[in-house]
C-alpha cells in the first residue's frame, strides 16, 4: 500500500528520493528513520555541519555512529588502540548516500578523524538517507579493518569489537555540480 510521505511533527511533506530509509522535514526541522518492522517512522537527530566561508550547493547525509572500539587481539607491530578513530571511541562517520566503496571508505576515514563542529539545525534540504542503518554500521566495522590493514607493518591477526551508541543523522556541505561535487571541508569526492 502506497501513502503519502508526512511529517509525524507537523504534516508537511518529506522531501525523499529513490530508497530513502531516514528523512528531514524542513519545516520543523525534525528526522526520521524508516523502521522496516513496523512500517513507521521513529524519531531520529539530525544535525548539521557547521560551514564557515563558503556556499554549500546541497548537503548529503552521513550516518554519525558514536562508537568505542577494543581490540581485543592485534598480531603485528601496530598500536592497540584503533587507527580509525585514533582513540578507543569517537564518531565513525558513514555517507548514507549510495556512493563507490573507495569513496565511501575514504569519506569515513577522514571524517572519521576530524569530524567538524555541528552548527544550528537548518532548513536546508537533506535527501538521498538511502543506506540502512544496520548497512552503515557494516560499513563502520570495515572501516576499522580497513584502517588496521593500512598500517604499515604485517597484520596477521584481528580480533575487535564495536560497541555503537544512539546513531543520528549529519548534513554534510558539498559544493560543486551534482556530477563534480566534494565535500566542502577536505575536496574528497561524493
Amino acid at each position: 500500500m502506497l501513502r503519502a510521505l508526512d511529517c509525524p511533527s507537523c504534516g508537511a511533506g518529506l522531501a525523499a528520493e529513490g530508497e530513502d530509509v531516514a528523512f528531514y522535514c524542513t519545516a520543523c526541522r525534525n528526522g526520521f528513520v524508516f523502521e522496516r518492522a513496523s512500517g513507521a517512522l521513529r524519531p531520529l537527530e539530525v544535525s548539521f555541519l557547521a560551514l564557515v566561508g563558503k556556499q554549500a550547493s546541497r548537503y548529503l547525509p552521513f550516518w554519525a555512529l558514536p562508537a568505542e572500539v577494543a581490540i581485543r587481539d592485534r598480531s603485528g607491530r601496530g598500536p592497540a588502540t584503533p587507527r580509525l578513530l585514533g582513540a578507543a571511541s569517537g564518531t565513525i562517520a558513514i555517507p548514507a548516500y549510495a556512493t563507490s566503496l573507495q569513496r565511501a571508505t575514504a569519506l569515513v576515514e577522514r571524517y572519521s578523524r576530524e569530524l567538524p563542529r555541528f552548527g544550528e539545525r537548518l532548513g536546508e534540504r537533506l535527501t538521498g538517507a538511502s543506506l540502512r542503518l544496520e548497512d552503515a554500521r557494516t560499513l563502520a566495522r570495515f572501516a576499522v579493518v580497513d584502517a588496521e590493514l593500512k598500517a604499515s607493518d604485517v597484520l596477521t591477526t584481528l580480533d575487535f569489537a564495536v560497541d555503537f551508541g544512539e546513531p543520528r543523522l549529519i548534513g554534510v556541505p558539498f559544493v560543486g555540480a551534482e556530477g563534480q561535487s566534494a565535500d566542502a571541508f577536505f575536496g574528497l569526492p561524493a
